[in-house]
């Protein structure tokens, strides 16, 4: 790998949108359509758009090094390793199994509950369990980025279909769940499919040692893994749970009713829970903040249970946070680029001529897929655009098939852009270069194309 390939494509991703605000005037919707000249960005501009960026998405960063605090902890732990060897072994001869079970999990958690980012907790363990069953770095992505960036194209009920699309187009989760769910299946075939064609030539189990960086030792005499195994279950349970938006889509409001008298509590006229634990937000409408404690408090009870001393804990789990550091700038910078698009609107410009007055499949899938690299996160993507597209284009009638359009391209920005957080977190941590990447996955980014531009022709 070429050394800070990543860095340089992002610092290339800011650079160009900053010298298209040189080039571009403004232009924003605001109630009315607003032109308002050319805002250049400068050098002092983008400076300060980083402190920006660590303001408003500083949980994002604090999250990726909350996770390498958590496997810096679980590494030295000699039933990590037996944990993983003991899976390995029960799926040897099996694996393309075990790699589907994993793309089709991920990929349906990220559809139906929007957590995408949050699932990155998961990938450094499903990613040793790939490396120590013989095949390379790409395959393990494949299997656990890819799979959570084909959810996000086929996403079903996940909070950012509901805040962003249904609120501005008016179109409920449910609408149109059929091709959604077609959009879905059609996603994990392709990208089981592209696992199992790349995986069959890029096995060599000899090699495995050199990917041992991510592996711990084994260790004979290591304690059982069961009690890691039930902790680390009931977080992932707890991750589930919390980003299901059961009140939103569902109409259940269990958890938010039960979460409110639990706070409510008292004795005499003593909040207890209330006071001890402070504002708890109810499952479905958790946040990564929420995520990072459970993670920070989940590697504690960890550290207890196989009596791993405080003075080593701190260290392993710094040393673990010092690994994450490097995809935490990256975030911060891939931000950079959503800050200065937004404070320089300079996207409606090139796309208001695309739009134009009636609905165009193609055109809008192209407006969709280049907002959504520049804007990062779909709430922007989909905010710096749409307000202005219904009102040029006032049937109705098409906007379900509008809203599956922006999801599934926002998806397939996310597959190949860098800006998108999933991917690059991930290269960073295994040290895989933008470019290989993707000469890798071109392939499934164009069978995903064809029928993401063919499905809402159908509509």
């Amino acid at each position: 790998m070429k050394k800070h390939n990543l860095l340089k494509v992002i610092g290339i991703t800011i650079l160009i949108a900053v010298l298209l605000t040189w080039i571009l005037p403004s232009t924003y919707y605001n109630y009315e359509l607003i032109e308002d000249g050319r805002k250049m960005a400068g050098i002092f501009d983008v400076l300060s758009y980083a402190t920006v960026t660590i303001s408003y998405f500083g949980n994002i960063c604090l999250y990726i090094l909350a996770i390498g605090g958590f496997y810096g902890v679980i590494h030295n732990i000699g039933a990590y390793r037996k944990l993983l060897d003991k899976i390995v072994k029960g799926f040897k001869g099996k694996e393309y199994l075990f790699m589907g079970i994993i793309a089709v999990l991920f990929a349906v958690i990220s559809s139906m509950t929007g957590l995408s980012i949050g699932i990155l907790f998961l990938f450094p363990f499903v990613i040793s369990i790939i490396l120590l069953m013989g095949y390379d770095k790409i395959t393990a992505i494949m299997t656990t980025a890819g799979a959570v960036i084909v959810g996000l194209i086929g996403s079903t009920y996940s909070s950012a279909n509901i805040n962003q699309l249904g609120t501005i187009l008016n179109v409920k989760p449910a609408t149109s769940i059929i091709p959604k769910l077609i959009i879905l299946v059609i996603g994990i075939v392709l990208l089981i499919v592209n696992i199992v064609l790349y995986a069959k030539k890029h096995r060599d189990t000899k090699k495995i040692s050199k990917d041992l960086s991510y592996i711990p030792v084994s260790e004979k005499k290591a304690k059982s893994f069961i009690p890691l195994l039930i902790v680390m279950d009931i977080m992932i349970i707890i991750m589930l749970l919390s980003f299901i938006p059961w009140a939103d889509t569902f109409g259940i409001k269990f958890f938010s009713d039960i979460t409110t008298k639990f706070l409510e509590l008292k004795i005499g006229k003593f909040a207890v829970f209330g006071s001890i634990f402070g504002k708890v937000a109810a499952f479905g409408s958790w946040t990564l903040t929420e995520l990072l404690i459970t993670i920070v408090v989940g590697a504690g009870i960890i550290g207890l249970i196989y009596r791993v001393k405080f003075n080593e804990f701190l260290d392993n789990f710094i040393t673990g946070a010092k690994r994450a550091i490097k995809p935490a700038v990256l975030v911060a910078l891939i931000y950079v680029v959503l800050v200065t698009v937004t404070y320089h609107p300079i996207l409606l410009t090139i796309f208001k001529p695309l739009i134009g007055s009636k609905f165009n499949v193609f055109t809008m899938s192209l407006v969709a897929f280049v907002s959504s690299i520049f804007n990062v996160e779909m709430a922007y993507s989909a905010t710096a655009v749409l307000p202005y597209v219904v009102t040029v284009i006032t049937k109705a009638s098409v906007y379900p098939t509008i809203a599956i359009v922006w999801q599934s391209m926002y998806g397939l920005a996310m597959l190949v852009a860098p800006t998108s957080v999933i991917l690059m977190v991930t290269l960073a941590f295994m040290h895989v270069s933008y470019t290989d990447w993707l000469k890798a996955i071109w392939k499934l980014f164009v069978g995903l194309l064809v029928i993401l531009l063919l499905i809402p022709l159908f509509l």
